[in-house]
């Protein structure tokens, strides 16, 4: 009879997962469109899905839609905007799930090795002071690309303990610690800048943006994604191995220093890449692995697969609103996500029923 119920209650809880995921990835693809159509130039919702279909089929659907303008507006400088929002929000979800996961720490967040710091220096390092030609170093992108990658080496070596063990309280403490010096660095940039246009630019980058979106700059972090993606799949079982506990793990035959290593590395990679183009985008990696634990439990099969979904949805979203409450203004868009993810962050945790890892 338990067999049985426990049979039931499996088949239930594939089926729960099965509806969400189709349910939100209807949801995605409206909240794509819905976002494209949206602008200074509106467009219907039905011409910009005709416009997509018949681009994406090179022609053989719908044929020639709309005007030229219609459809560079769309194609050129919405579609590469919104895929752009996609791969970073699905990147940060998932980042947050693993850092979350490592560390054991229900607060951790893609963050928290001090990549955000490290890739606002960097950048506003070259907004300030110019692109350094003799190191190759001659853009925005580049220069926090550097930073971030520089920031998640150093936390990274202190955080190993000389190589023995990956100890995640070294980590937390080295991460705040190079983030403190990181965010020293990047105030004193903004400070010492020549005019408040300098100023003015690195500061919007600080908080975040989605307008750098080029179709040309989406295939290196859509790679990125793709590979932590698929490594995340096959490591599932350790992940959820892993939130028992270290000596548990061990006990079960997982090696924890190597998953450990492997789950930190591909992390700060994504992260490094997302940040390098969006600029620091918060609370997305905090608060989306959360709202996923309350539908899919701890199962990081599952995990991946809703925060890849809600990620997405949900910094689509915010950009919608970035872009719309204060018409031609844009509204950096880690402070719409700061707005909408704290509030509810803290009516998720008020919940009597909310858990993290198994843990009331």
């Amino acid at each position: 009879m338990q067999a049985i119920l426990e049979e039931k209650r499996s088949l239930s809880k594939k089926k729960g997962f099965l509806f969400w995921t189709i349910a939100l990835t209807i949801m995605l693809a409206g909240t794509i469109v819905v976002a494209i159509a949206i602008g200074s130039t509106y467009i219907e919702p039905g011409e910009v899905y005709k416009v997509l279909l018949s681009k994406l089929s090179n022609g053989a659907i719908f044929g020639d839609v709309g005007t030229t303008m219609t459809q560079n507006i769309i194609w050129e400088i919405r579609f590469p905007r919104v895929l752009l929002g996609a791969i970073c929000g699905s990147g940060l979800a998932i980042c947050g799930v693993l850092m979350q996961c490592v560390t054991k720490n229900p607060i951790a967040e893609p963050y928290i090795l001090g990549i955000s710091s490290g890739a606002s220096c960097g950048a506003v390092a070259v907004i300030v002071l110019g692109g350094i030609s003799s190191l190759g170093i001659n853009s925005i992108t580049s220069g926090a690309f550097v930073g971030s990658m520089v920031s998640g080496i150093l936390v990274f070596a202190i955080g190993t303990q000389m190589g023995k063990t990956t100890s995640t309280t070294r980590l937390v403490l080295s991460g705040m610690a190079i983030s403190t010096i990181f965010s020293a660095l990047t105030n004193l940039l903004i400070y010492s800048a020549d005019n408040s246009n300098q100023a003015k630019s690195a500061l919007f980058w600080t908080v975040g943006s989605l307008g750098g979106a080029k179709w040309d700059v989406l295939l290196f972090p859509f790679i990125i994604l793709v590979i932590v993606i698929i490594i995340a799949f096959i490591m599932s079982k350790s992940l959820d191995i892993l939130l028992l506990g270290d000596d548990s793990a061990i006990i079960l035959g997982i090696n924890i220093k190597l998953i450990k290593s492997i789950i930190l590395i591909l992390a700060t990679l994504l992260t490094s890449a997302l940040v390098a183009i969006t600029g620091a985008i918060g609370f997305i990696g905090l608060v989306v692995p959360h709202v996923c634990r309350t539908i899919a439990g701890s199962d990081h099969k599952k995990l991946i697969v809703l925060s890849s979904l809600i990620g997405s949805i949900f910094l689509i979203v915010s950009d919608i609103v970035a872009r719309g409450l204060f018409p031609p203004i844009e509204i950096p868009i880690g402070i719409i996500t700061s707005l909408i993810g704290g509030p509810f962050f803290l009516y998720l945790i008020s919940k009597k029923n909310y858990s993290f890892g198994g843990e009331e």
